[in-house]
């Protein structure tokens, strides 16, 4: 299979895609080139494609952005610094002779093995009693928020983050709790959908907004780090490419947290 033969071939898993405006491109790389051996990532970080290619892998599929830009900022006027960065890291992906397919909406999309049903496994989050595209609502045992909050903790130390932010009334009882697909996780629409506590992601939830509305009306709300809700989501990814590429040898970069702890 060609590099484009395998870019189709995930883009058909979802038939609602719109093939005209979606991101889930060849965005590196010779699209003829035939698929030898495959790595799946979250964020295709510089050192991540060095690291493919040392696999051997020389076609890498990844949920984010290369270019620093969701419609990746190379093809678009912008800052000359990040076009400069971009420019680097092409030339870059060119010698180390390997192809960046992205894998975004598709994933972010389907049904039962997309990055929200996914999450909410990772969670330990197992009876949806709502749910639409992007975004579920599970029925949990009836806790405080902050008893929740420290259980989610629990789990996302797994992926490198210790420590959750938590706004809201830590006292209010929770019965049930929202997850969304990466920016696609507006505590609002939670919230509408029916969680007592909404889990949303850093690269959206802002403290002079959604942190003030939740302090304000005691609503719980639990930001973690956008890499962590996501990253668990690549390994039903790399299951799909296994399927789609038989034979072929398909390994799984986990990153987890996109960030360094540091401490006092």
């Amino acid at each position: 299979m060609t590099v484009q033969g395998l870019n189709d071939a995930l883009c058909a898993l979802w038939p609602e895609l719109d093939r005209e405006r979606t991101v889930d491109r060849v965005i590196a790389g010779d699209p003829n080139a035939t698929v030898e051996a495959v790595a799946v990532c979250w964020m295709p970080y510089s050192e991540t494609l060095l690291r493919a290619g040392a696999l051997g892998a020389n076609v890498v599929v990844a949920h984010e952005p290369t270019f620093y830009d969701h419609h990746e900022f190379r093809r678009q006027p912008g800052d000359p610094r990040l076009q400069e960065a971009a420019e680097k890291k092409a030339r870059l992906i060119e010698e180390f002779g390997v192809a960046v397919i992205r894998c975004h909406d598709v994933w972010d999309a389907i049904g039962e093995i997309g990055v929200p049903f996914e999450w909410g496994r990772f969670l330990g989050l197992t009876e949806i009693v709502a749910s639409r595209r992007y975004l579920n609502v599970y029925a949990v045992e009836p806790r405080p928020a902050v008893a929740w909050a420290r259980a989610l903790a629990a789990r996302t130390a797994e992926a490198g983050q210790r420590t959750v932010e938590f706004y809201g009334d830590p006292d209010r009882l929770v019965r049930t709790i929202g997850v969304g697909t990466g920016c696609c996780s507006d505590a609002l629409d939670l919230y509408d959908l029916g969680a007592d506590l909404a889990v949303t992601v850093d690269d959206i939830a802002r403290a002079w907004i959604i942190g003030e509305y939740c302090h304000d009306e005691g609503r719980p709300l639990v930001v973690v780090n956008h890499g962590v809700s996501e990253d668990g989501a690549m390994d039903s990814l790399a299951r799909a490419v296994g399927d789609l590429l038989p034979g072929v040898p398909v390994h799984r970069i986990r990153q987890g947290a996109s960030y360094r702890e540091v401490t006092a």
